[in-house]
């Protein structure tokens, strides 16, 4: 089986960092967990990133356990690359990550 890299994007950058910010607000150390469970699934995309179904155009989706967010990402086949678009909320539109 093919071993892939995983990038993230500068806008994904960006929501990892106002969404973990966000629930320390709420929530001392809320964030770290959201950060950890992200990370948890992001090493599983990474280990199987074809397990996640396509949900639109080329985009797979990775659910976020115990909260209400997706990570946006494509394969690069022939970079061996995930390319960690966007990490949405489920109640955001997806397609904001492309304008």
């Amino acid at each position: 089986m093919k071993t892939f890299r995983l990038f993230l994007t500068p806008v994904a950058t960006a929501h990892i960092i106002q969404i973990a910010a966000w629930y320390n607000d709420q929530q001392k150390g809320l964030g770290n967990r959201f950060t950890k469970s992200l990370k948890t699934e992001l090493t599983a995309v990474k280990k199987n990133p074809f397990s996640r179904s396509i949900r639109y155009d080329n985009v797979r989706f990775a659910v976020v356990k115990k909260f209400p967010y997706a990570a946006h990402y494509i394969i690069d086949e022939n970079k061996g690359i995930i390319i960690i678009h966007a990490v949405f909320g489920f109640r955001e539109s997806p397609g904001k990550w492309k304008r």
